[in-house]
Formats: structure tokens, C-alpha cells, sequence
């Protein structure tokens, strides 16, 4: 297990170097991966690991970066957050609603298998809409903040 989580952070981190060359709003042409544009409302970071506990489990963490695997039964809501600068992974997909403060809800289906570089994301919280417990490893690049 730890090698596979291993492997993933690996990916996942240089899928982060390589997306830095592509505009941030870029779809590539290969559906398994995606990068969001994020626009964050304000300053305030609210740390995703210590508000959502039950949600977010800390994997690894040290200089360079925060792996988090992140589980959303179906139904359940997390609690307002921000993220830093960050690279994920879908173990197992879903229907989500992201409701980002000062803006209006969207729906986001999560595909296994699709993995996502994103800036910055300013404070929103996230409702499980599907019939499917979604679960995400994000990594988190500290040196990106």
C-alpha cells in the first residue's frame, strides 16, 4: 500500500511540474487529466486536514508537500475550506456540488482515474450529491504557496 501511495504522489507531483507550461484553464486533449483556473475570493486560508478530520486524512507530509486522502460518503457535507496550490487523484468517483463562497454552486463529476492540477481555491465546501462515497488523494505543494 505504501508503495502505491508512493507511486501516486510521485505522478501526481510531476504532473504538477509538467502542467506549469499549459495555461491555467487548459483541457488537455487526454480526458484523464484536467487543470482548473482557481480564483480565490480572499487571503484567508482555512487548513482542508484540521476543519474536515473525518474527511481528510493526512498521508505524508513534510517540506515539499501534503498528501490527503479525502472521502465523501454520499450525502455527507464537508466544512468550508481553501487549498493551496495542488495536484489530485480520483481512487474512487462520484457527483459532487462545490459551493464556493460568493458564487454560485456547480456540479462536478469525479471520474476514477482522473488526476487535476489546481491553484490556489479560495473558501467553498463540498456536498457528496451521488449514490457513491467519492475519495480523492490530493497533494498538496508546499513550495507552491
Amino acid at each position: 500500500m505504501t508503495r502505491i501511495i508512493l507511486l501516486i504522489v510521485s505522478s501526481c507531483i510531476a504532473l504538477s511540474c509538467n502542467q506549469s507550461a499549459k495555461p491555467a484553464n487548459d483541457l488537455t486533449s487526454d480526458e484523464s487529466t484536467r487543470t482548473v483556473k482557481a480564483v480565490p475570493a480572499d487571503s484567508t486560508e482555512i487548513d482542508f486536514a484540521v476543519v474536515s478530520p473525518s474527511q481528510a486524512k493526512v498521508l505524508l507530509e513534510n517540506e515539499y508537500v501534503r498528501v490527503i486522502e479525502y472521502s465523501l460518503k454520499p450525502g455527507e457535507k464537508d466544512t468550508p475550506h481553501t487549498h493551496p496550490p495542488k495536484s489530485s487523484y480520483v481512487i474512487s468517483g462520484g457527483m459532487l456540488r462545490v459551493y464556493p463562497e460568493g458564487g454560485e454552486p456547480f456540479d462536478a463529476e469525479e471520474v476514477k482515474g482522473m488526476t487535476e492540477w489546481s491553484g490556489r481555491v479560495g473558501k467553498h465546501y463540498v456536498e457528496n450529491i451521488g449514490s457513491t462515497t467519492v475519495t480523492i488523494l490530493l497533494t498538496e505543494v508546499k513550495a507552491a504557496r
